[in-house]
């Protein structure tokens, strides 16, 4: 039996909205949407130098199927919630038909303030990351190469403004390119995975180490304290969960498919994450080195250690930072869909603009290119250098 799209629309009038742009995504192509966005495995290879720091291998393995099951327990209400009210506003919209009517305005746009200011962090985040890793490799090729901070930030707003354009001029595609993201995800974490260890065999770490060590070096004596500080850091590969929320208009059938979208990638991910954290941990030859890399990136100290090779190194790091692009895109569809949300009901100054779909590309165009542009000059390195 075929899905009645005029269901969802009614659906839809009902909360006083009109459909604005096509339901191009299918269930699969939005949840590889929404695990390019997690990135779950790339979001541990990022942080794993600081999780070492903070409380030791064991800390950041064990800590992090509890980040999983805290993330999972949150994307269980908000799968819940977008089963109920499937509207791309998401955590906005729900806070509105959830609080009481004297709290309902003030909780709502608070919701929507604090929301559009995590997406746009999530754009720069992600955007830096990619562009430390480019100038790395870079590095790593020709060791005479001084890395100065305007090649950063330049190499940075690229890559956000490439997003921003993929967005716009391949509106039609993203579904596509999502689903490639998820694909070439999986296959280069099995490859990493098999070369690192292959390569680096026999000489691994004790398993009395990965599993047990919680050495550190953070200069806190609280293991306590330490202990939330690791869950926090791995919890970074848990973000994200709602990005199918933002875009519930625009898949059949959402009260079904969304809260699926919400809830298998935290799976998927720890699924994904625990073999790369154990594969990671025990091809480690020098703790020191990966906490304060020469490089500044832990991760390209690990896969140095564990191949021995630059060649090889910078191979397992630019499938690394693809992957990562595809994040980025995804930041940007779900960032510029929480804007243009939030903008129909006049929330942020100039909504009007914020508000229009673009007829060409049939996505809210001014919005994804508000969401390029706010972490493109709020970042501290076009005014400090």
């Amino acid at each position: 039996m075929g899905v009645d799209s005029n269901a969802d629309d009614r659906e839809l009038e009902a909360q006083g909205y009109q459909r604005a742009m096509p339901r191009r995504y299918s269930l699969l192509s939005l949840l590889s949407l929404s695990f390019a966005l997690t990135a779950s495995w790339n979001g541990f290879g990022s942080a794993i130098g600081t999780g070492l720091g903070e409380f030791g291998s064991a800390g950041i393995l064990w800590t992090l199927p509890i980040a999983a099951a805290m993330s999972w327990i949150v994307s269980l209400g908000m799968a819940e919630l977008s089963s109920a009210y499937p509207n791309s506003g998401a955590q906005y919209y729900w806070s509105f038909r959830v609080a009481t009517s004297a709290w309902a305005p003030f909780a709502s746009y608070v919701s929507a303030c604090v929301s559009t200011a995590g997406w746009w962090l999530g754009n720069a985040s992600v955007a830096n990351f990619i562009a430390a890793m480019i100038l790395a490799m870079v590095k790593i090729s020709i060791p005479d190469y001084v890395i100065q901070p305007w090649h950063q930030w330049l190499l940075y707003a690229v890559i956000l403004w490439l997003a921003v354009a993929i967005n716009v001029f391949g509106s039609r595609f993203v579904p596509l390119f999502s689903k490639f993201i998820l694909y070439f995800s999986l296959t280069s974490l099995t490859a990493t995975i098999i070369t690192i260890l292959v390569c680096a065999a026999p000489n691994f770490q004790k398993a009395s180490w990965v599993f047990g060590d919680i050495t550190h070096a953070s200069g806190w004596d609280n293991k306590g304290l330490l202990f939330l500080l690791c869950l926090l850091n791995n919890a970074y590969g848990f973000m994200g969960t709602d990005a199918g929320a933002h875009l519930s208009e625009e898949i059949p059938n959402p009260m079904v498919n969304v809260p699926k979208v919400i809830v298998m990638p935290v799976l998927i991910g720890l699924i994904t994450t625990w073999p790369f954290a154990l594969a990671c941990l025990f091809v480690i030859v020098d703790v020191n080195r990966v906490i304060a890399p020469p490089s500044g990136l832990p991760l390209i100290e690990i896969y140095y250690q564990a191949t021995g090779s630059k060649s090889a190194t910078i191979a397992l790091l630019a499938a690394f930072a693809f992957c990562m692009f595809g994040c980025a895109t995804a930041n940007v569809a779900g960032s510029s869909r929480q804007i243009w949300a939030a903008s129909r009901d006049n929330t942020f100054p100039g909504s009007l603009w914020w508000s229009q779909v673009s007829p060409r590309f049939q996505m809210p165009l001014n919005a994804a290119v508000l969401s390029g542009f706010v972490p493109t000059v709020g970042s501290t390195k076009i005014w400090n250098d």
